[in-house]
């Protein structure tokens, strides 16, 4: 149980590193004028976003429902405020509340849709 919880903090630390680059790398590109670079490290970072706990628990190799919810909660807990930072740079660094609503709601039900997925498989 206790390898299980440090597989999670490690998936997460692994998550929010590779996050953390993905977001170096946009800024490096839209600097030097990279536009190609941009755009697909963009889409990186917006699936990402979308789907955090995925990420958390495929990186985790977790085989118990209850640590694949864990994993599931804490990529929520970090999707949505990702989310909703993601809708501020997609509307121009300004707040549109329906984006944010929709970017959220999309967090939202990528995570519940995965979390049916596994729970439905019998471990």
């Amino acid at each position: 149980m206790n390898e299980e919880k440090g597989s999670l903090f490690r998936a997460t630390c692994i998550t929010a590193t590779v996050y953390a680059v993905l977001f170096l790398a946009h800024i490096v590109a839209a600097a030097s004028g990279w536009n190609t670079v941009f755009r697909a490290v963009a889409l990186l970072i917006t699936l990402l976003t979308f789907s955090v706990g995925i990420c958390i628990r495929m990186l985790a190799g977790l085989s118990q429902k209850k640590d694949k919810q864990r994993a599931t909660v804490t990529g929520i807990c970090f999707g949505i405020p990702l989310a909703a930072g993601l809708a501020w740079a997609y509307a121009e660094q300004s707040f549109d509340p329906m984006l944010t609503f929709a970017f959220i709601a999309l967090t939202l039900t990528v995570h519940f849709i995965d979390r049916a997925v596994y729970m439905r498989d019998t471990v």
